[in-house]
């Protein structure tokens, strides 16, 4: 029974890694948010931009 204790050795690494891993996954969230709002806050700086800039152009000519 020589494999016994490497196999223990095999399932407690295995559950060192699954609480890593679950503690890893909780806390992803605020890059999941940031990854949705960046996108919609630079579309809405080009807006404001492409607006400004079509005012000053109507406003010149």
């Amino acid at each position: 029974m020589s494999t016994q204790p490497t196999n223990q050795a095999s399932i407690e690494q295995l559950h060192r890694d699954v609480a890593a891993f679950v503690e890893e996954m909780r806390s992803p969230a605020p890059n999941a948010i940031r990854s949705t709002v960046v996108p919609f806050g630079i579309g809405a700086a080009l807006a404001l931009t492409i607006f400004v800039v079509a005012a000053l152009v109507v406003r010149l000519v």
